[in-house]
């Protein structure tokens, strides 16, 4: 009787453990980007995450780290323009389409417990190239493809001239 008794969890598997229960909410998508602390008081931690094209934030109470959840108690501006949000479980998403890239001002009023509590911070946004910007990164391909085309068809013009050559006009007399 070779029976195996279970391994124990290892550290890590532990660390991994405490972590998901401690943060709540917090997974990371595929792309690589990390939620920093964008402002916090004496209840409330704002962290942020920015994708290209969206701004994903949390809310969270700083005693028991609990979500604050539900679309009608967060108001966003970006830079001092009001933002559309959308709730989705324990996070916010704001659309960033149209916005510039680089270090934008945060104001976010959370009511919650009775109150409204006013979170100022910096985000910073991802570049997201205009198509006037792609077009003129790629400039080089659709010179190529032009150039290319061209020939093609002064090929199939010369080609055409030498199958149906130009007869010369008949003498009327």
């Amino acid at each position: 009787m070779n029976a195996r008794a279970p391994r124990p969890l290892s550290t890590l598997a532990w660390l991994l453990l405490a972590a998901w229960v401690a943060f709540p909410g917090r997974v990371r998508a595929a792309g690589g980007a990390r939620a920093v602390q964008v402002a916090s008081s004496a209840q409330l931690v704002l962290d942020a995450e920015a994708h290209p094209g969206e701004l994903v934030l949390w809310i969270t109470r700083t005693r028991n780290h609990t979500p604050v959840t539900g679309a009608g108690n967060v108001m966003v501006t970006l830079n001092g323009h009001a933002v559309k949000v959308s709730a989705k479980k324990s996070d916010y998403v704001i659309s960033t389409d149209g916005m510039h890239g680089g270090k934008q001002s945060i104001a976010v009023i959370v009511a919650h417990n009775g109150i409204r509590e006013l979170l100022t911070g910096a985000v910073t946004l991802p570049n997201t190239p205009s198509m006037l910007a792609t077009l003129q990164k790629h400039s080089t391909w659709a010179w190529w493809v032009l150039n290319i085309g061209v020939l093609l068809l002064a090929f199939r013009m010369i080609s055409r001239r030498k199958k149906d050559p130009v007869k010369p006009p008949k003498d009327p007399g």
